[in-house]
């Protein structure tokens, strides 16, 4: 690489930043034309399709920067770094600036895996706030190594071979961890149909549980230590987390506890957020609850592993609700009225232990697609800093 130039993005593309249309001009928007948001990008080299599309009049008359073909495009605010390569004349909103190279000194696909292989130098010149965002004039100071143009597609050749044979491994192992998780869903509905033909017996929640309640709907005082509070954002798959949680008093929690003292053994559901997750709590630390379902089963009569994987089979999200124009839950009354159909005892354990096996292997097979899918995303960078190093 010591013979190549480098040169500052500014120096040799033109740096478009993308706009709005008025959207109080309903015809400005149609099926025309091209428009990219962020989520438009990273579906590919080039971007064939867009979630949003102008009219003929609103791109040529509403005032927007127009992408030229071949443009390499960039996400620059809040996911930074998603890129891809305009295959015709289109337009962009503001999260997104374009590069425009040279074409006399810059091949555009060329630009395209550049820039993929500096999103990290991108993202780390982003503003540190809550919404991260790199402007125009920090892109056109970051540098790209600049190799004669018949090198560059040369180089271009070779990572179009080794991406396209990691994208199709992506493919297969993206494809595998959708198929994996479809196969418990398949199982549950599998049992639960045989005992409606069997003529298990049938109640609502609220019957054959010991209680059915949920946390606190206000927001307590916090304090920089105490007991925890778990909301909805804490239970996960693979139970609670504790790694990110605020606290509260010991007051509070004795308050939140009169209504819904969680002990070892509870079942959890969120009931706001990532509405549906359901956690057996397995553990005796002290904590309080906000925006959570909690069940508390009678194992005399109905398992709590039991009801974990009825509710998990049970459609949940049919009972999602809204306050107000966006925030989705799921009330108390409709979870308490949910109908659960249950063999004996020993045969809901039967049931527990087959369902417990297959969730421990499902996940290990999960682990290991995820693992190879970030090994493959390893070996991307590998290649792409290989690939600009001068060693391809």
């Amino acid at each position: 690489m010591n013979s190549w130039q480098t040169k500052k993005l500014g120096e040799v593309c033109e740096i478009i930043t993308g706009g709005t249309p008025k959207t109080s001009t309903k015809d400005f928007y149609g099926d025309e034309f091209l428009w990219a948001g962020p989520s438009d990008l990273n579906q590919g080299v080039f971007v064939t399709n867009t979630n949003k599309k102008l009219s003929k009049k609103g791109f040529w008359e509403s005032g927007i920067r127009i992408v030229p073909k071949d443009s390499v495009m960039m996400s620059c605010i809040g996911y930074i770094g998603k890129v891809g390569i305009a295959p015709e004349e289109m337009a962009t909103n503001q999260q997104i600036n374009t590069f425009v190279p040279n074409q006399k000194i810059l091949d555009s696909k060329y630009l395209y895996y550049s820039l993929i292989s500096k999103a990290e130098e991108f993202q780390a010149n982003s503003s540190q706030t809550t919404l991260p965002i790199i402007n125009k004039t920090k892109c056109s100071n970051i540098e790209i190594p600049l190799p004669p143009l018949e090198e560059q597609k040369e180089i271009v050749k070779m990572l179009d071979e080794k991406m396209g044979k990691i994208g199709e491994a992506k493919h297969l192992r993206a494809e595998a961890l959708a198929n994996i998780g479809k196969i418990l869903p398949a199982t549950l509905h599998e049992i639960f149909e045989e005992g409606k033909k069997n003529g298990w017996e049938e109640d609502i929640l609220e019957n054959v549980v010991k209680k059915v309640a949920d946390g606190t709907h206000d927001t307590p005082k916090y304090c920089s230590d105490g007991i925890p509070l778990i909301t909805s954002k804490n239970l996960l798959e693979d139970g609670l987390d504790f790694s990110n949680i605020k606290y509260i008093s010991e007051e509070d929690h004795r308050q939140i506890s009169k209504r819904s003292g969680v002990e070892n053994g509870d079942l959890l559901i969120a009931m706001i957020g990532t509405i549906g997750n359901i956690v057996e709590v397995k553990t005796d630390r002290n904590f309080s609850i906000k925006n959570v379902g909690l069940i508390k089963p009678n194992d005399e009569k109905v398992l709590g592993k039991y009801i974990a994987y009825f509710l998990h089979n049970s459609r949940l999200s049919s009972l999602i609700e809204r306050k107000g124009a966006t925030q989705k839950f799921i009330a108390l009354g409709p979870i308490r009225n949910i109908k659960i159909k249950f063999p004996p005892l020993a045969e809901q354990q039967t049931i527990v232990k087959k369902l417990d096996t297959l969730s421990e292997k499902l996940r290990t097979l999960r682990d290991l697609q995820t693992t190879q899918l970030a090994d493959l995303k390893s070996l991307e960078k590998a290649y792409l800093r290989e690939a600009f190093s001068g060693n391809a």
